[in-house]
């Protein structure tokens, strides 16, 4: 990431306030959001978004457990990693540390959801996801392409059937279907879509670039589920605003939040209708 000059953020601060910014979007606005499912064939779910030039991966396997055993109690558990391609600053221990701080945040933002059908057995068995997100290129606004990403991964996530057998010596037997086509999909409904607020100046923009988070004062990630519920809030960046700013910051959020979750499941539907070419190589 190259830094700005102070004449140069002045005049993305300028823009911002004639709600023009330098890419020609107002403030609302977010960049084009393109969305491809069933990329990794080894997977149990996967999808590819590219938001502008930030272009992640996102990966999902699937293991049963234990409640007892998943002692975070939620169901979803993720690791992010940060290609030297997006950046040569993400090589050696900085993109660790990087990697990290954004996993932790992830951890959070989704603590609160809970995938009721990932539950195979009440108190005995259950499911548990391992999402994997591979940053290929980083050109700002990271968390909500994450969002979407997830989203859409696991709606095209395919997990075995897992039939309950009679009770063996008091213990309840569990096998899985032979049948490879035997599977079924989780409820995406509760999954949530992030819309992250960045205050330039004296406004708040999304999906900024990274020449625009660098202008920020202010960042707060927004968890929203599809019929408008906050999930939960992380600051994301320094300083701070008024209560009253942030309760008006929300509500402009939630009404962006409707019309991005309308949006992607779109794009999803149409994706999950599109006839799949036949992928030959290794991979397959």
């Amino acid at each position: 990431m190259v830094g700005l000059s102070p004449e140069e953020k002045i005049f993305i601060v300028h823009g911002v306030e004639q709600d023009i910014r330098n890419d020609g979007r107002i403030r609302l606005q977010y960049r084009p959001i393109e969305i491809e499912t069933g990329i990794v064939p080894l997977a149990m779910g996967s999808a590819r978004v590219c938001t502008g030039n930030t272009d992640i991966i996102v990966c999902i396997k699937g293991s049963t457990c234990k409640p007892s055993d998943n002692k975070s109690g939620n169901n979803l558990e993720f690791c992010i990693d940060f290609s030297a391609v997006a950046s040569p600053n993400f090589e050696g221990r900085w993109g660790d540390q990087v990697s990290e701080d954004y996993t932790a945040v992830l951890n959070k933002l989704y603590s609160s959801t809970k995938l009721e059908s990932l539950c195979i057995k009440p108190g005995i068995i259950c499911w548990k996801l391992n999402i994997d997100i591979e940053v290929l290129s980083f050109e700002g606004n990271i968390y909500d392409t994450i969002s979407f990403g997830v989203k859409a991964a696991l709606a095209n996530t395919h997990l075995p059937k897992i039939n309950t057998t009679d009770e063996d010596k008091g213990e309840q037997e569990f096998q899985v279907s032979d049948d490879p086509s035997d599977t079924w999909t989780p409820d995406t409904s509760t999954v949530p879509c992030f819309v992250t607020l960045w205050k330039i100046g004296e406004h708040v923009v999304v999906d900024p670039t990274l020449n625009e988070e660098q202008c920020s004062s202010f960042a707060c990630v927004i968890a929203f589920t599809e019929d408008g519920k906050i999930w939960s809030t992380v600051s994301v960046g320094p300083g701070s605003v008024q209560p009253s700013t942030f309760l008006n910051l929300t509500s402009e959020a939630k009404i962006l939040a409707e019309e991005v979750n309308t949006n992607l499941m779109r794009i999803i539907q149409k994706e999950k209708a599109m006839v799949r070419r036949e992928i030959i190589g290794f991979l397959s």
